[in-house]
């Protein structure tokens, strides 16, 4: 368990021990930093986007792909798409215009934003038409059934959530 998370369960049970035993709103106060520190998920740090997990904001590696990180919404947060409203996935073929679509799923926090500079680098030595969208509404990253940002997809099918691909990666998955 990460510092930044102990400290915050150990002020939340502070807070509210002193709030027990003063008779006084304390108890409330120490909920929050409590629940934050349990669920392991800042918003504030997310918000602001210096959330790294080194930090102890998310607490896991960052490579490890399954895992939600400071960036991710936590399913019980994240709004539900209608399984209707799914974008279709596609094939990684050419499309008629030639053109590759990859899309940077995240809300614009610093892993998010390493990421789509990261596509960015891979694509400029390779050959073809390549076109990087940054989609940074949560509804829109909910209809990929994504809950773990940033994430990498290509024609409409998700390939990469909850962590930094490096240019190498990004170029295996676009060969």
């Amino acid at each position: 368990m990460s510092t930044n998370r102990m400290v915050r369960i150990v002020v939340g049970l502070a807070l509210i021990g002193y709030g027990v035993y003063s008779q006084n709103y304390w108890f409330y106060l120490g909920v929050l930093p409590l629940i934050t520190g349990i669920i392991n998920w800042c918003p504030l740090e997310m918000k602001m986007g210096t959330c790294d997990p080194a930090s102890g904001c998310c607490a896991t590696p960052t490579n490890d792909a399954s895992a939600e990180s400071c960036c991710s919404v936590p399913e019980s947060v994240a709004p539900k798409a209608a399984p209707s409203s799914a974008p279709k996935p596609t094939n990684l073929a050419w499309s008629v215009n030639k053109t590759l679509k990859i899309e940077i799923l995240g809300t614009g926090c610093k892993k998010c934003k390493e990421l789509e500079a990261m596509a960015r680098e891979a694509v400029k030595d390779l050959d073809g038409d390549y076109e990087i969208i940054k989609v940074e509404d949560i509804q829109d990253i909910a209809n990929y059934g994504v809950t773990s940002t940033p994430a990498l997809v290509l024609n409409g099918v998700v390939k990469s959530t909850g962590r930094v691909l490096e240019p190498q990666e990004i170029k295996q998955l676009l060969a």
